[in-house]
């Protein structure tokens, strides 16, 4: 028997279709069903605590969605952790620098598998490598004790109210010393204030003085090394020179020795003199006595210059550099420095 359908019937049956069809298809969309990519990549990572993550969850490079996590299941090298299989779009550059780590967008949002983007210079990863990867990343999952938290801010404001509550009343009956929570806030504020400021201020200076202060220092470095050489130079002279110095120091303190002695002799001599002279007739005595002051600085010079002589005879012989350097004796050298 020939059915003959109306063209009404036709049109209710095409939207029925049409209805189950769009039913399909969003469901598929709800349950994750996407086109196979036939350029995909699979990585895995590697976790001791996956916090939630699920089959089917994204998984994100540098917060962009790239793929999914199409397998969960322990590690078949490494029982005490747990492997992660993401599968990414193939354009997707995942390289050495990049880590693996669980996080979450929001606080209701489920939890996700994060590449991070890495470095420029690292070599791009290939398809079933290991991620490397850090358990504990920043997600909401990571919350502190949030019952401990209370707990301390509970008491801290217990001692807040008791600071600045009826208690004041109190401690005002009883010594008088009132503690101004609101005044000692707006020190506090104060203090700070002008520690910024003052902060800021030496912040500027640097920043202008910045070309100044680097040539001072490179200045200061420049002359360090010249100071290194010019020592380093006159400590060569001196190891080159060492025995004619010690040749002309012996001739020094035998000169010395032998100036001091004249004059010593010279000082008896002038001291005899001045003896007799004073022995004699009036008109001496008168002389001497007019001169004296000038004859007993002469004696005094004499003497002056002959304890020069010796302490440059010593000094010579203990620091034989010091004609060239300037350097004060510093006690006398040991024999195997000499």
């Amino acid at each position: 028997m020939k059915d003959n359908f109306t063209s009404t019937e036709i049109r209710a049956g095409i939207l029925v279709l049409t209805s189950f069809l769009v039913l399909v298809v969003f469901v598929a969309a709800i349950r994750g069903f996407r086109p196979r990519d036939k350029t995909a990549k699979t990585y895995y990572a590697n976790f001791t605590n996956i916090a939630g993550l699920n089959h089917g969850a994204d998984v994100r490079f540098g917060g962009v969605l790239v793929g999914e996590v199409t397998a969960i299941e322990g590690d078949p090298d490494d029982r005490s952790q747990l492997r992660v299989t993401a599968q990414i779009a193939g354009d997707t550059p995942v390289n050495e620098a990049s880590i693996a780590t669980i996080e979450q967008i929001t606080l209701t949002a489920e939890m996700h598998l994060e590449i991070s983007t890495g470095t420029q210079e690292a070599a791009l990863l290939p398809s079933g490598a290991t991620l490397t990867s850090r358990t504990g990343g920043g997600g909401f999952m990571d919350i502190p004790n949030i019952e401990g938290i209370t707990t301390r801010i509970e008491t801290l404001l217990d001692k807040v109210i008791l600071l600045v509550g009826p208690n004041q009343g109190e401690a005002a009956a009883g010594d008088g010393k009132v503690v101004d929570l609101t005044q000692v806030t707006a020190a506090l504020e104060k203090t700070l204030g002008k520690s910024a400021d003052m902060m800021g201020s030496v912040n500027s200076v640097i920043v202008e003085n910045r070309q100044s202060i680097d040539d001072v220092v490179a200045k200061l470095a420049n002359l360090e090394k010249l100071a290194s050489e010019l020592l380093s130079q006159v400590n060569a002279v001196v190891s080159e020179n060492r025995q004619p110095l010690r040749d002309t120091i012996a001739n020094l303190q035998s000169l010395t020795a032998e100036t001091s002695s004249a004059v010593e002799e010279l000082t008896a001599s002038l001291s005899a003199t001045l003896y007799h002279l004073e022995n004699t007739g009036s008109d001496a005595s008168d002389l001497l006595e007019n001169e004296r002051p000038v004859i007993e600085e002469i004696l005094r010079n004499l003497q002056e210059t002959t304890r020069n002589l010796r302490v440059l005879s010593q000094t010579l012989a203990y620091q034989p550099d010091a004609l060239i350097r300037g350097a004060r004796p510093q006690g006398r050298k040991s024999e195997e420095t000499r």
